[in-house]
């Protein structure tokens, strides 16, 4: 690892403490700097401006998304459904303090929605991979759907579900993936 990337890590390891503690919208570059225990001259030759550093954060988020569903397919057996568990179970795996990180980076992009271009091209691109076209087509829209919607409730504190409710809810995910119509041919 470069020395560079090093301090882009430092910075943004900082800037997510920060954003846990008091959100992004009040996340300074000052304070980041401080946290990150680099001069605000450093801080700035990686990240220019606050929407940079933000950017920053939320490709990190989606490039340890992106790892976490690779490892749990390959934790899973092969398969036609192995893609589409993963998702679910990879989405739906737990992590508070990532929720608090993606709950606040909600709140910063709402006020910044370009801050959603590179997650909107990469969502579209695991899209294609997760829901093929031919029968399947509506029952992997449909636990897509659940999936991200609970996901999304949970992010915003909205979920009504308890953790019995909400682990019964996984298992009937998984019970969809694994129905007769994954294997009809293509």
């Amino acid at each position: 690892m470069s020395p560079s990337s090093n301090s882009c890590d430092k910075i943004v390891d900082a800037a997510e403490k920060i954003v846990i503690e008091v959100g992004a919208a009040h996340m300074t570059l000052d304070a980041v700097a401080e946290k990150a225990s680099v001069s605000k001259g450093g801080l700035l030759y990686h990240f220019p401006s606050k929407e940079a550093l933000l950017k920053a954060m939320l490709e990190r988020r989606m490039q340890r998304f992106k790892e976490a569903q690779e490892k749990k397919s390959g934790e899973l057996q092969n398969g036609s459904t192995r893609e589409i568990k993963a998702y679910i179970l990879s989405t739906l795996g737990r992590d508070r303090r990532t929720d608090r990180i993606g709950a606040s980076l909600l709140a910063a992009i709402a006020h910044n929605p370009k801050l959603l271009d590179p997650a909107r091209k990469d969502y579209r691109k695991r899209l294609n991979k997760l829901i093929p076209a031919g029968p399947a087509f509506e029952r992997a829209a449909v636990i897509v759907l659940a999936v991200d919607g609970l996901r999304l409730l949970e992010l915003l504190a909205l979920s009504p579900f308890n953790e019995n409710q909400r682990k019964k809810v996984v298992e009937n995910l998984l019970k969809l993936a694994d129905e007769e119509i994954w294997r009809l041919p293509r």
